[in-house]
């Protein structure tokens, strides 16, 4: 029992009661339970990108993460929770990684650094690593239904359909999670697909490129497996697209690769303008020029780079903060660095020695009746920015 866990025993044992007695009480997720469905609006476009369909009577919370530097494909993120907020449906943000093993290159932005393929099974256990601090216990593996296994099977297929030099691979892998609440436990499935795609080109275009789709169902104890039969017998993490939706992302992504293509061409033919010009000028006329073009493409270069920055971070750090929210956690700084805490305190105390403790109470203060100098945390940004 970690100093969080026996701080809150000996502090919250009211608050864990009442959330026993919910549990005991909240209602079982029936198999035959009607169904709804309801849309995931892309706040880029103002669109409707996505219906999904959800057991009725549930709430629902989603959106569309534009994608990072590694894939520019945007994806849908959503949870749906029963009423009694003890049952829940999530789908994850999709994570990327690109590797090139001949080549020196920097991460990119908001990807992942796996260099390789991974398969299913090896990423989820990088995927628990990631959360390792919410008290996670592994059970064991859990099985693949045959609907999400055939809809796996077709992206792969659908992917070795793109090129002969691209060979695709895709697998799924589930296992069985426990985490506490308070005194009594929580059950969850933790599921992916991970697809590969691996040139078989040589030399310096030699590697390729993974994304990994998860999803998490969420129950009290006893009640996980009835959930996932609801969820995978009508295959409830599905996220159909539309249309119109998919038409408008791959303009945009069109747009964007022939805008970069008509930059470099720009800057070949103002290169070679520059290149005649000094021929058919003065020396000293021809070298003015020169440095006055130079100057205006690296102020032109650095505006470009800087727009850029600024709009990948935003991106980067909305998209932190969801994945934050998503798993009920905060990210905050202080005396022991910064680490992902649990988001149910508004106070949270470090004592430099890996050692945190939470509160809701900004009155109270640990000093004096906790051995160790702790200090208060600040609350800062998932991707540890301000």
């Amino acid at each position: 029992m970690n100093l969080r866990t026996s701080l809150l025993k000996a502090c919250n044992s009211g608050l864990m009661l009442i959330g026993l007695v919910f549990l005991i009480t909240s209602a079982p997720v029936a198999a035959d339970q009607g169904l709804t469905t309801v849309p995931i609006i892309d706040p880029a476009y103002n669109l409707k990108a996505f219906t999904i369909t959800i057991p009725a009577g549930w709430k629902f919370q989603g959106t569309v993460i534009p994608g990072p530097e590694c894939s520019g494909v945007p994806s849908p993120v959503f949870r749906a929770y029963s009423p009694d907020g003890l049952n829940e449906i999530r789908l994850e943000p999709t994570f990327n990684w690109t590797f090139r093993p001949n080549m020196r290159m920097k991460t990119p932005r908001a990807c992942l650094d796996f260099g390789r393929t991974l398969t299913a099974e090896e990423f989820l256990k990088r995927y628990e690593e990631m959360i390792s601090n919410t008290g996670m216990h592994v059970v064991g593996p859990m099985p693949i239904a045959p609907s999400y296994q055939r809809r796996v099977d077709g992206v792969a297929q659908n992917m070795g359909r793109i090129s002969p030099h691209i060979h695709a691979t895709a697998n799924a892998f589930a296992v069985r999670v426990e985490t506490h609440n308070g005194s009594f436990t929580i059950e969850q499935r933790l599921r992916a697909y991970v697809e590969c795609r691996v040139s078989d080109q040589t030399g310096p275009m030699a590697g390729g490129g993974c994304s990994a789709h998860v999803d998490v169902l969420r129950a009290p104890q006893g009640k996980l497996d009835a959930l996932a039969q609801l969820v995978d017998s009508h295959d409830l993490v599905r996220t159909p697209h539309e249309d119109q939706w998919l038409q408008r992302v791959q303009q945009t992504l069109a747009q964007q690769n022939q805008q970069r293509f008509n930059d470099l061409v720009r800057q070949e033919q103002a290169g070679s303008a520059m290149l005649r010009q000094q021929h058919e000028q003065f020396m000293a006329t021809s070298q003015r020029n020169h440095e006055a073009f130079m100057a205006q493409q690296e102020s032109s270069f650095r505006s470009s780079m800087n727009n850029a920055n600024n709009a990948m971070n935003a991106r980067s750090t909305a998209a932190s903060d969801w994945v934050d929210y998503s798993l009920d956690q905060q990210t905050v700084t202080g005396a022991g660095g910064t680490v992902k805490v649990s988001s149910a305190y508004s106070q949270t105390w470090s004592d430099g020695q890996g050692h945190w403790y939470q509160t809701n109470d900004p009155n109270t203060n640990p000093n004096g009746y906790l051995s160790g100098n702790w200090s208060q945390t600040q609350r800062v940004h998932g991707n540890g920015t301000p």
